[in-house]
């Protein structure tokens, strides 16, 4: 007799993005490539995160700060230019392009450019050539890059309280793209209807957030019994295989809607999990959730906690029936 746990770490396949900027990633095929492997998705609502005070103190240096509204922290950056994900043609002419710039006052006649959602960086040969883009940034997406590893740069505050959302809607998407999933979801387009901005004279889709999702990894233990069998530990090793990762994913998605009994689902799995499901059709009486990204999930009841070391996150844990 064996007893068995399933541990998987469920990874963002992308940053956060406002409704906002997602309408607009979503044309691009490219983009919508990138989540072949992503079936699940939240959709959450956050104050709205810029962009503010660009500077550049030094040659290839970009200062700027990360507001939030409503929120007395100011997180100061500075993000050398130079750097292998971002720009290493130094004979290259470099662009700083703000993006989806507000019209607030303190905007109206330019610098310090308050109230930027998102920045590229590109490059060209000369100054009438076409310009290659190097890396566009949202304030999530630079947050993302850098937990990542993926660039260097330097905040002057933990950000983690930046990286705080309060779920709306648990879904999945195992038969079609992702991202063509949520640019026709009804529930999406009624919490966007619905939902009123958290902070004064904001709008809601900069405000409600799409997370998507994707099986980062799953590892399996088993504990074997006294009266387990050679052959039968064998055959298990020799013959077993996960879960699919589409298999896994309905399952989590069930997980989360029953422990985090989101507003706008109406179906919450009050029942799970029951015979059918992964937990008493499989080898595992036990399985376990979690974010390996550091960010929190507000909920009515509380909140999970994501992170990338076994000890940071906290655990959604399915069991059997027996």
């Amino acid at each position: 007799m064996k007893k068995g746990v399933l541990i998987n770490d469920i990874e963002l396949a992308y940053a956060p993005m406002s409704a906002y900027h997602f309408n607009k990633l979503i044309k691009d095929k490219e983009f919508q490539d990138i989540f072949f492997d992503s079936h699940i998705y939240i959709i959450a609502q956050r104050k709205e995160l810029t962009f503010n005070n660009f500077s550049f103190p030094k040659e290839f240096v970009l200062n700027f700060e990360i507001l939030q509204k409503e929120n007395d922290k100011i997180i100061k950056c500075e993000l050398p230019l130079t750097q292998k994900n971002i720009a290493t043609d130094l004979t290259q002419i470099i662009e700083l392009r703000l993006h989806d710039r507000k019209n607030t006052p303190e905007s109206k006649n330019g610098y310090p450019f308050n109230g930027t959602q998102a920045f590229s960086i590109k490059s060209k040969d000369s100054p009438n050539s076409k310009s290659n883009l190097l890396a566009w940034f949202s304030p999530d997406k630079l947050f993302q890059k850098y937990w990542k590893g993926h660039i260097n740069v330097d905040f002057s505050m933990d950000f983690s309280s930046f990286c705080e959302f309060k779920v709306q809607y648990v879904g999945k998407s195992t038969e079609q793209n992702i991202c063509k999933r949520l640019s026709s979801h009804s529930t999406f387009q009624e919490i966007l209807t619905n939902e009123n901005s958290i902070s004064y004279e904001n709008i809601p889709s900069n405000e409600i957030m799409i997370l998507l999702f994707r099986i980062k990894d799953s590892n399996t233990i088993v504990k074997w019994g006294k009266e387990s069998s050679a052959k039968e530990m064998s055959d298990y090793l020799t013959n077993y295989l996960l879960p699919s990762e589409k298999t896994i994913s309905s399952d989590a998605e069930k997980a989360l809607i029953k422990h985090l009994l989101p507003k706008y689902n109406k179906v919450l799995y009050k029942s799970f999990p029951n015979k059918t499901d992964l937990v008493n059709s499989d080898y595992h009486d036990t399985i376990f959730y979690a974010f390996s990204d550091p960010i929190k999930l507000i909920y009515e009841k509380g909140e999970i906690k994501g992170g990338e070391l076994y000890g940071e996150r906290d655990y959604i844990t399915v069991e059997n029936e027996k």
